[in-house]
């Protein structure tokens, strides 16, 4: 077993954490208390080639996707600003979605500015009575001649507020006969979109929103792969963009760690130096571990879906493991900070606003025990249908 890291890898890791470390942590606490997005942030990370390392061969900076470089470069912007990180993930998917499925037409114009940084597609999946149980979705699309007319509602719409697109997953009906679920590019601007927002506690730049779509008519090059084929050749995304998400929370926390530690060497109370207290250096020491372990499940996981390995369970392991272990170790840190870090003038209560939406997004902890429990036990052990 090697541990080491590729020339590639160690390139990209250098690369973004040099720039996220003096550009984006400064600027974390200002911009996470905004709602407006900051693109201009966003696309200096895309200058960094972030947003391309799983988008093909013409926009994929290294000779080939990469999804431990695709891990690294997350956590190391997560260490400096775990929202900045959370709004790569979704290009990272939808541009891997679109370089495999999509249409010449839709590759050639949107493939470009998303990695660009220029634009973003929004992945619509979740509805109000349908969130981690994806088949029993309820939007409508149904073919028509040259198309498909689209009718639903999407809930929790991330960075829906500033996208151009959306990836828009829906039944899928051709003269009455239902056929599965299919995924669509469905652009902001169509007739019979509308949006509104939802209030949240954290991850203010990018967002979350209700989509509304009514009768919205898209045409055939819309579709992305096979009709009805959207859990085959679209869903399984989520089999790595949950290492990801749990790399973002495990980066957050590393930097609450690091920063706490340099904290309770310097801090004294009678007389010694808070580190040599037990009682502060102990929970320090086994957040530490907690983290390591997590991170090492996460970089198991990527490689695994790089190498080719079923890696079904791993990615549900990492996804309720990691920011779980995360948000306990942030607030530790606030806490070993005592008054000043319940502060908002002090980045931890911010960290763990933003670090508690990991726990939701992608399937909550509950979600990701039945994921690993049916591939444990075989599906007719668990509820779960997928």
């Amino acid at each position: 077993m090697d541990f080491g890291l590729a020339e590639d890898h160690a390139s990209v890791r250098d690369s973004v954490r040099n720039f996220a470390r003096a550009e984006l942590a400064p600027g974390y606490l200002a911009r996470s208390k905004r709602s407006d997005f900051p693109w201009a942030v966003h696309k200096q990370v895309a200058e960094l080639g972030v947003l391309g390392l799983l988008a093909g061969a013409d926009h994929n900076p290294l000779d080939a996707e990469d999804f431990v470089a695709a891990g690294l470069a997350v956590e190391e912007l997560a260490y400096a600003d775990v929202n900045v990180a959370n709004a790569v993930i979704p290009v990272m998917l939808v541009a891997s979605l679109l370089s495999r499925h999509g249409s010449e037409h839709v590759r050639g114009e949107w493939l470009g500015p998303l990695v660009g940084g220029r634009t973003y597609v929004s992945f619509c999946l979740t509805e109000a009575d349908s969130g981690s149980d994806a088949a029993a979705l309820r939007t409508k699309a149904v073919a028509v001649d040259g198309g498909y007319v689209i009718s639903g509602e999407k809930a929790s719409v991330t960075m829906a507020a500033h996208a151009s697109a959306l990836i828009v997953t829906a039944q899928t009906y051709r003269e009455g006969v239902h056929l599965g679920v299919s995924a669509f590019l469905v652009e902001m601007d169509d007739p019979g979109i509308t949006t509104s927002g939802i209030a949240d506690t954290g991850w203010k730049p990018m967002g979350r929103s209700m989509v509304h779509l009514d009768e919205v008519r898209v045409d055939e090059g819309a579709l992305l792969g096979a009709e009805g084929a959207a859990f085959r050749s679209v869903l399984n995304g989520f089999d790595f963009t949950r290492p990801l998400l749990a790399l973002t929370g495990v980066g957050c926390a590393q930097a609450s760690l690091d920063e706490t530690a340099a904290y309770v060497r310097e801090r004294s109370a009678f007389g010694s130096p808070l580190a040599r207290f037990e009682g502060v250096s102990f929970p320090l020491a086994e957040h530490s571990t907690t983290l390591e372990a997590a991170r090492l499940l996460c970089y198991s996981a990527l490689w695994k879906r790089g190498s080719g390995v079923r890696h079904t369970a791993d990615a549900a392991m990492t996804k309720w493991y990691g920011p779980k272990m995360a948000g306990n170790a942030i607030k530790e840190c606030l806490l070993l900070h005592g008054n000043y870090g319940y502060s908002a003038e002090f980045p931890f209560e911010q960290r763990l606003r933003d670090v508690l939406a990991l726990e939701i997004a992608d399937g909550t902890a509950q979600i990701q025990k039945i994921i690993i429990s049916r591939e444990l036990f075989g599906a007719e052990f668990t509820p779960y249908r997928g």
